[in-house]
């Protein structure tokens, strides 16, 4: 963690970590059946090919607090610009954790050198989204926030 991430992460209520994939093993026993509740067939991913990519650094691993959450990201590389995709989100409590993580992951995004954050979700995003963070719009059920 550089010193930039190190002053985010300090600042945050819910702590929130990027796991490094030499510590993949030793936490994906709880990550696996949180992850579980969103990695499905139709997503084109199980959790194996997840734990993957996760092992290969094609994708990011995030744990939120004492595993209340997770998130996996992907950076990916676009003609025009990177974007930042929060490939799974899944847990709970969100309302405790949701402002702190917007936080780091812009700040992660930003450092990786993206124009851009995106994920697909349900409606009910879009209305938790329009309460305290409207910058991210609905684009079908993708939602984005451009830097």
């Amino acid at each position: 963690m550089n010193t930039a991430e190190k002053q985010v992460f300090d600042a945050l209520d819910v702590p929130i970590g990027g796991v490094m994939p030499e510590q993949l093993l030793t936490v994906w026993p709880k990550v696996e059946p949180i992850l579980a509740r969103v990695v499905k067939p139709q997503t084109g991913y199980d959790l194996e090919s997840v734990l993957t990519g996760l092992q290969l650094g094609m994708m990011q691993l995030w744990v939120i607090g004492d595993f209340l959450a997770v998130v996996v990201t992907t950076i990916q590389t676009r003609p025009l610009h990177n974007v930042l995709f929060m490939q799974f989100v899944a847990g709970t409590d969100m309302d405790s954790w949701l402002d702190d993580w917007i936080t780091l992951v812009d700040e992660f995004a930003r450092q990786q050198g993206c124009a851009a954050i995106e994920f697909g979700g349900r409606k009910g995003w879009n209305r938790r989204l329009a309460r305290s963070h409207p910058e991210y719009k609905p684009i079908l059920t993708i939602f984005r926030r451009e830097f």
